[in-house]
Protein backbone atom coordinates (compact mmCIF):
# COMPACT_ATOMS: atom_id res chain seq x y z
CA UNK A 1 0.00 0.00 0.00
CA UNK A 2 0.91 3.24 -1.14
CA UNK A 3 0.31 6.54 0.80
CA UNK A 4 -1.82 7.74 -1.76
CA UNK A 5 -3.81 4.77 -1.22
CA UNK A 6 -5.12 6.46 1.90
CA UNK A 7 -7.36 8.64 -0.53
CA UNK A 8 -8.82 5.98 -2.51
CA UNK A 9 -10.12 4.32 1.15
CA UNK A 10 -11.54 8.14 2.15
CA UNK A 11 -13.33 8.26 -1.22
CA UNK A 12 -14.43 4.82 -1.90
CA UNK A 13 -16.04 4.87 2.12
CA UNK A 14 -18.21 7.91 1.40
CA UNK A 15 -15.85 10.48 2.70
CA UNK A 16 -17.17 10.64 6.64
CA UNK A 17 -15.89 10.22 9.78
CA UNK A 18 -15.55 5.93 9.84
CA UNK A 19 -13.36 5.99 6.67
CA UNK A 20 -10.77 8.83 8.53
CA UNK A 21 -10.94 6.31 11.47
CA UNK A 22 -9.88 3.56 8.93
CA UNK A 23 -7.21 5.79 7.78
CA UNK A 24 -5.74 6.31 10.61
CA UNK A 25 -5.53 2.45 12.05
CA UNK A 26 -4.28 2.03 8.71
CA UNK A 27 -1.36 4.82 9.20
CA UNK A 28 -0.46 2.97 12.57
CA UNK A 29 0.20 -0.11 10.54
CA UNK A 30 2.07 1.04 8.63
CA UNK A 31 4.11 3.44 11.39
CA UNK A 32 5.42 -0.05 12.54
CA UNK A 33 5.47 -1.55 8.99
CA UNK A 34 7.76 1.03 7.32
CA UNK A 35 9.62 3.09 9.66
CA UNK A 36 11.54 4.93 7.13
CA UNK A 37 8.23 6.53 6.32
CA UNK A 38 6.84 6.57 9.99
CA UNK A 39 6.84 10.37 10.31
CA UNK A 40 4.77 10.91 7.32
CA UNK A 41 1.90 8.37 8.30
CA UNK A 42 2.31 9.77 12.34
CA UNK A 43 1.04 13.43 10.77
CA UNK A 44 -1.49 11.53 8.02
CA UNK A 45 -2.82 9.80 11.56
CA UNK A 46 -2.99 12.68 13.82
CA UNK A 47 -4.88 14.64 10.75
CA UNK A 48 -7.13 11.82 10.36
CA UNK A 49 -8.01 11.53 14.44
CA UNK A 50 -8.29 15.26 14.02
CA UNK A 51 -11.32 14.73 11.53
CA UNK A 52 -12.68 12.18 13.69
CA UNK A 53 -12.88 13.94 16.86
CA UNK A 54 -14.23 17.16 15.46
CA UNK A 55 -17.19 15.29 13.60
CA UNK A 56 -17.86 12.22 15.07
CA UNK A 57 -20.44 13.31 17.57
CA UNK A 58 -22.54 15.51 15.01
CA UNK A 59 -23.64 15.30 11.28
CA UNK A 60 -21.26 16.24 8.07
CA UNK A 61 -22.69 18.39 5.56
CA UNK A 62 -21.17 17.10 2.06
CA UNK A 63 -19.62 19.97 1.33
CA UNK A 64 -17.48 20.13 4.55
CA UNK A 65 -16.58 16.46 4.11
CA UNK A 66 -15.78 17.51 0.52
CA UNK A 67 -13.73 20.57 1.37
CA UNK A 68 -11.97 18.27 4.13
CA UNK A 69 -10.65 15.65 2.37
CA UNK A 70 -9.68 18.46 -0.32
CA UNK A 71 -6.74 19.54 2.90
CA UNK A 72 -6.30 15.78 3.56
CA UNK A 73 -5.79 15.34 -0.25
CA UNK A 74 -2.93 17.98 0.06
CA UNK A 75 -1.31 16.72 2.81
CA UNK A 76 -1.40 13.21 1.45
CA UNK A 77 -0.03 14.79 -1.85
CA UNK A 78 2.68 16.49 -0.33
CA UNK A 79 3.93 13.40 1.49
CA UNK A 80 4.00 11.09 -1.01
CA UNK A 81 5.75 13.53 -3.40
CA UNK A 82 8.52 13.50 -0.46
CA UNK A 83 8.53 10.06 -0.08
CA UNK A 84 9.96 10.03 -3.56
CA UNK A 85 12.70 12.53 -2.92
CA UNK A 86 16.50 11.69 -2.13
CA UNK A 87 17.08 14.95 -0.66
CA UNK A 88 16.63 14.59 3.30
CA UNK A 89 16.69 18.36 3.66
CA UNK A 90 13.84 18.55 1.33
CA UNK A 91 12.30 15.41 3.18
CA UNK A 92 12.44 17.64 6.17
CA UNK A 93 11.18 20.25 4.58
CA UNK A 94 8.12 18.99 3.84
CA UNK A 95 7.17 17.18 7.06
CA UNK A 96 7.61 20.64 8.48
CA UNK A 97 5.55 22.02 6.40
CA UNK A 98 2.49 19.71 6.37
CA UNK A 99 2.91 19.27 10.37
CA UNK A 100 2.12 23.14 10.77
CA UNK A 101 -0.51 22.74 7.94
CA UNK A 102 -2.24 20.10 10.07
CA UNK A 103 -1.64 21.88 13.38
CA UNK A 104 -2.81 25.37 12.46
CA UNK A 105 -5.77 23.74 10.65
CA UNK A 106 -9.21 24.89 11.69
CA UNK A 107 -11.82 22.12 11.52
CA UNK A 108 -15.53 24.16 10.88
CA UNK A 109 -18.71 22.70 12.92
CA UNK A 110 -21.30 21.91 10.69
CA UNK A 111 -24.00 24.49 11.25
CA UNK A 112 -27.10 22.14 11.41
Amino acid sequence: MRISDLLDIIENQGKGVRSYIECARICQERINEKPEDAASYYLLKIAANRFVDAYDDQPLLSNLADSEFLNFKNYVDQLHAAEQESDPAMKLSTLNRVAAEIANHKLLRSAV
